[in-house]
């Protein structure tokens, strides 16, 4: 582990400028978001206390990109690498979710593994938490543990470095003239900061108490007649999906370009009225209270079961976006509660 200052890590921001397309976080209209580095040497890199409101997965899995031309085309220019400061433990959850389905299977999804294989991740400490952040009700907790290749911790004017990739620690090697050593006691304060932030996340969300795995509360309620009341004020605005760092559901649209045609990756939400539909029309989810179970039962159910991981990071972008006004932690909280037997055999009518 090795110390940087604010000065020296806008310095290695700005070099790695150099070769590489850096993304740092900025504040725009009162919010930060993540946006090219324009020039080296433009001062101190924000610090963004906990997750961004855009997933990363707006970087590398973006909307509208182009798939497929007609008539072919040479292979365009390889893009640069590129750099991404400010992911937080949560952002990384939603990349090894995203790495299941995108890349470590047989099947994989060329622009998402490139994408990944030419990106260095500069994750970061939680140093607050939003209100809608609830990760500890999953198990994890606000400060990174792995994939990424360097990991920022506050401490004294500047930032612990840690790394976790030969990709990270050839970073520091090659730029060891800003690096010093950790000072004395750092370590234990930043873990003792760590600690105390986990038990403010825990604290906040202590209106929702977990007993049971999230997998079992959500499966218990395969037929029965609680998505109706949970799911009353959505409004189908799919804004829960779009921000939601895991989802990946997609659709190809064929648009003309010129003399001919290109086909385009675009996000798809499985709140549509359309999502899944087949090629004779039927959709296998035609009611909207079907589709809201759907994305729960995917989230906590099906895709642990297939998978080996939840779903959710619990970074509560969903919450923020609602028009609805709907908290996932109550819903999770009532789909773990409402389990009396007397009702069980109403509800299974």
């Amino acid at each position: 582990m090795r110390w940087v200052s604010t000065a020296a890590l806008a310095e290695l921001a700005g070099a790695l400028a150099e070769s590489n397309d850096v993304f740092v976080p900025r504040e725009v209209g009162g919010h930060l978001v993540l946006d090219r580095l324009s020039s080296a040497g433009s001062g101190a890199l924000p610090w963004n206390a906990f997750r961004l409101p855009e997933p990363l997965k707006a970087v590398w899995f973006q909307p509208g990109r182009i798939v497929a031309r007609w008539p072919p085309r040479d292979a365009p220019e390889p893009s640069r690498p590129r750099v991404l400061f400010g992911a937080k433990a949560c952002d990384l959850k939603a990349v090894a979710c995203l790495d299941r389905v995108l890349r470590d299977h047989d099947f994989q999804e060329p622009a998402w593994c490139a994408a990944r294989e030419s990106t260095l991740i500069v994750a970061g400490d939680c140093t607050d938490c939003a209100e809608t952040c609830f990760c500890t009700m999953l198990g994890d907790e606000p400060y990174p543990t792995r994939l990424f290749d360097l990991c920022l911790s506050p401490a004294q004017g500047g930032y612990l470095v840690e790394t976790g990739s030969e990709r990270g620690e050839r970073v520091v090697a090659e730029h060891a003239h800003l690096f010093a050593s950790v000072p004395p006691e750092a370590v234990a304060r930043r873990d003792r900061a760590r600690a105390e932030l986990a038990e403010r996340v825990r604290r906040q969300n202590l209106r929702f108490p977990v007993r049971d795995p999230f997998e079992k509360s959500v499966a218990k309620h395969e037929r029965t007649r609680i998505w109706a009341e949970l799911a009353a004020t959505c409004v189908e605005c799919n804004a829960c999906n779009l921000v939601c760092p895991t989802c990946h559901c997609f659709l190809l649209h064929d648009v003309r370009a010129g003399d001919g045609a290109v086909r385009l990756s675009l996000w798809d939400s499985c709140f549509s009225a359309g999502h899944a539909r087949m090629a004779g029309g039927l959709t296998p989810r035609l009611q909207l209270t079907e589709r809201f179970r759907n994305h729960y039962q995917h989230k906590f159910v099906t895709f642990p079961r297939n998978w080996g991981i939840t779903a959710c990071t619990g970074c509560g972008r969903c919450i923020e976006a609602c028009m609805g006004r709907i908290d996932k932690r109550q819903c999770l909280h009532e789909l773990e509660t409402r389990w009396i037997p007397s009702e069980v055999a109403r509800e299974l009518d």
